[in-house]
């Protein structure tokens, strides 16, 4: 993925940062130097930055939970990142079986169970019960704890995170784990069509109310963000699995577009567009002497014909991986196949028989959603 680099690697699970990252870690700096009354501001910079690692230690480790679940009942994990705003596992697909996806869905939160449950006794047996007790009772004592900035106060500040994220990811709602767990029980005795429609609706529900909540005095435009972060999860979270269900029984040849117009590697960029401009091919291919040498795409053709010039070659440009697909191969994993290429090769017995792209699939997908729903009507 651009603009992340590999951290560390659990069970084959790459883990990777996203330089978007380095953000949040200003942000907590800066939080650090602006609140450190009468304390040494590099102290309370270094407090703030050594919490923030350490809360998206348990962010990765929540998504560990999910990923090695997923592992275990035979789902691929591509990879784990860290961005600003949390941690994304990518797994290939999200189990069929509701019980899979329960638990795959239920590991995440299950981790900030423990965690939160772990710091608790450490900061039990550290600060004492007695004292404990009296900081949750009187929350100027929490407060002053928490303002202290030493060791107590960051197991406290931790085990009360690791409990908010728990509350958090719990709202039924995509993409939270609640809004997967509230599919997977609902899935159960309805189709996974319906039962991710009707969660979804759901989630959807909720952001109406936190963007409704967010407008009442004196608002709070952080509702308001979170709201449309909700609604458009579960906006997508629809999207993609009805499109999924759709493309259910079909293979790559279904969607397999013909090879139509070839470039040679010595082409120039400004002879192709010419050529190009009145053909409605999304890609590519590419040949040399006869044989294969590539996959372009059309928007990587004019991307470089636009960095590099008209007179620059076409094979001065060919992406280093040519994808290849079986022409029998399930259209639903040529689709995941698809999340890391524009498109890609289809080949048969050695040779190469077609093109096929997420455009054509889309398009696919479209026309059959299409044909159902005028079926539903007429029925």
């Amino acid at each position: 993925m651009s603009w992340s680099f590999k951290i560390a690697t659990v069970s084959g699970i790459p883990i990777r940062v996203h330089a978007s990252f380095l953000i949040i870690l200003a942000w907590a700096a800066w939080i650090g130097w602006s609140n450190s009354d009468g304390r040494s501001a590099g102290a309370s910079v270094g407090f703030m930055v050594l919490f923030t690692l350490l809360l998206f230690l348990c962010v990765v480790l929540h998504e560990l939970g999910h990923s090695l679940v997923a592992q275990a009942v035979g789902v691929r994990v591509h990879d784990i990142t860290l961005w600003p705003i949390g941690g994304v596992a990518r797994l290939s697909a999200m189990p069929r079986r509701p019980l899979h996806e329960f638990l795959v869905t239920a590991a995440g939160p299950a981790v900030n169970v423990v965690l939160a449950v772990l710091l608790a006794g450490v900061a039990l047996a550290w600060i004492g019960p007695e004292r404990v007790w009296n900081l949750l009772t009187t929350g100027r004592g929490l407060a002053r704890l928490l303002d202290a900035q030493n060791g107590q106060s960051l197991v406290v500040l931790l085990a009360l995170q690791n409990a908010v994220l728990v509350v958090f990811n719990l709202i039924p709602a995509f993409p939270m784990d609640g809004g997967r767990l509230l599919r997977s029980f609902l899935a159960g005795f309805l189709s996974f069509r319906t039962a991710t429609r009707l969660a979804s609706w759901v989630g959807q529900g909720l952001a109406l109310v936190l963007i409704g909540l967010s407008f009442m005095p004196p608002g709070n435009f952080f509702l308001t963000l979170i709201g449309a972060f909700v609604f458009t999860g579960a906006w997508q979270e629809r999207s993609q699995v009805m499109l999924s269900e759709t493309l259910r029984g079909l293979t790559v040849r279904d969607a397999m577009q013909p090879l139509g117009y070839r470039l040679s590697r010595n082409d120039r960029l400004g002879d192709i567009i010419e050529h190009i401009a009145a053909t409605p091919q999304n890609a590519f291919v590419v040949v040399e002497e006869g044989r294969l040498a590539g996959l372009i795409t059309r928007g990587a053709l004019l991307a470089a014909a636009r960095k590099a010039g008209s007179a620059a070659t076409v094979g001065a440009h060919l992406p280093a991986t040519t994808p290849k697909l079986a022409p029998d191969l399930p259209l639903t994993d040529a689709q995941e196949q698809l999340q890391l290429y524009p498109a890609a090769v289809v080949v048969e017995n050695g040779l190469t028989i077609g093109l096929v792209s997420r455009t054509d699939i889309g398009r696919l997908a479209e026309t059959l959603e299409m044909v159902r729903h005028n079926r539903i009507r007429r029925g």
